[in-house]
């Protein structure tokens, strides 16, 4: 994955780039729309810990994806539907798995996995549950902000949007559209749709991604 910057690096680039001076009080909504435009979010794995109350559990704001939801419960059948008791044998036995380092992963936490429903920005139980871990795809954003990371690619773009943006507002308000100002307009808009599709091509290719290259251009 190339270098990330944050979202607002693009505010300076408008003016090196264009020599326009973007509106700071419009600038991060229409930075977030052209990143939406875009369409690329960087993301990792997370790993979040919550309780569960009144059957709601509130997301992070930059959830993409749920992986997984686990409860601090031992994973292992009991002896009986009488028995209270868990089946010592089955838990030493995960306990063996989970030491070795091949299960080492972010998608093989101890614990239970318990059924839940997505809805919005939460997840919902049938009860309430104490350290409940959500292991989730999240877009990379600023921690102090929430706003999102993005390449140089996507700064670039972001720039070419405002650009493009601010000066076909100014030469409304002005109401100077002739031919001229139409034109500048228009190789705006062509710069900006050149770069946003620009930065949508990924970073890295991997070798599978390679394979099925090569795999097309030989039939």
């Amino acid at each position: 994955m190339s270098k990330l910057y944050h979202i607002n690096s693009a505010y300076s680039l408008v003016n090196t780039l264009y020599g326009i001076e973007a509106n700071t009080d419009e600038f991060e909504d229409l930075a977030l729309t052209a990143w939406g435009m875009i369409n690329n979010k960087h993301t990792r794995l997370y790993r979040y810990v919550a309780d569960v109350e009144h059957g709601e559990l509130l997301l992070p704001c930059n959830v993409q994806d749920v992986e997984s939801v686990h409860i601090p419960l031992t994973d292992a059948p009991r002896t009986s539907n009488l028995d209270p008791f868990y089946n010592y044998e089955a838990i030493l036995i995960e306990r063996y798995i989970d030491s070795f380092p091949s299960m080492n992963s972010p998608f093989n936490q101890r614990g239970k996995y318990v059924k839940y429903k997505e809805g919005g920005d939460r997840l919902y139980f049938d009860k309430d549950y104490k350290n409940v871990m959500v292991v989730y795809h999240g877009v990379i954003a600023d921690e102090e902000d929430g706003l999102p990371m993005i390449n140089e690619r996507e700064m670039n773009a972001i720039a070419a949007f405002i650009a493009y943006r601010e000066t076909y507002k100014d030469i409304l308000r002005r109401r100077d559209i002739n031919k001229a100002t139409m034109a500048i307009i228009q190789d705006l808009k062509e710069d900006w749709l050149r770069k946003c599709n620009a930065a949508r091509i990924v970073d890295h290719l991997s070798q599978n991604d390679m394979n099925d290259i090569l795999d097309v251009k030989s039939r």
